[in-house]
């Protein structure tokens, strides 16, 4: 039987008859047509994954390499991408023990909470400082005393001590204006603080 008489009684059965209607169909055809158009496409793509595989071994060295580097260079300053794991890990540990996931929760929600918090302690404060001012505190005396007494104590402390002996020695050093100064403020301060008291 020659292959002619073979592929024309194929036709004849009923397979050849399905298989060729099947065939005649326009879905069928352009199914077939949009695989031809691919064939193409898809043999570049074998080519390409044909080489990268081809390349595989040498890229997967060269990337083992560059890791290897990138450890080494972080131990050198004293950076070891180790101990950065183990601390990641141990970190992960701790925020997903019993407990933890609600008190983080807490810690977020007092976040949240904190701007008005802060505000709220604010207002009490200039609501104490008004206060206080209108009771005749004044601030900007404090301020300016709290200044000079620091002022003060800097400059006595690079002084060597002043030497009083006896009582005449202390009457002299009572002559010196700047100590009279100090003397009649402490005076003053000690007279009002007893009308206060």
């Amino acid at each position: 039987m020659t292959n002619s008489t073979a592929f024309s009684a194929w036709q004849e059965t009923d397979a050849g008859r399905q298989m060729l209607d099947r065939f005649s169909e326009e879905r069928t055809l352009t199914a077939i047509e949009h695989l031809l158009s691919r064939l193409d496409t898809l043999e570049k793509a074998v080519d390409n994954l044909t080489v990268l595989m081809q390349q595989g071994p040498g890229l997967v060295a060269m990337a083992t390499d560059s890791i290897d580097e990138i450890y080494s260079k972080a131990d050198e300053h004293g950076n070891s991408m180790e101990t950065h794991v183990k601390n990641g890990l141990e970190m992960a540990g701790k925020l997903t023990a019993p407990g933890m996931p609600e008190r983080l929760d807490q810690v977020l929600t007092m976040t949240n909470q904190l701007p008005g918090i802060i505000a709220m302690m604010a207002d009490t404060a200039d609501e104490m400082m008004q206060k206080a001012v209108a009771g005749g505190f004044d601030p900007q005396a404090l301020v300016s005393v709290a200044g000079a007494a620091n002022r003060a104590l800097t400059a006595a402390g690079n002084e060597p001590p002043a030497k009083a002996s006896g009582i005449f020695g202390l009457l002299r050093a009572l002559k010196d204006p700047d100590r009279q100064k100090g003397l009649g403020f402490l005076l003053n301060f000690l007279k009002h603080f007893g009308k206060h008291l």
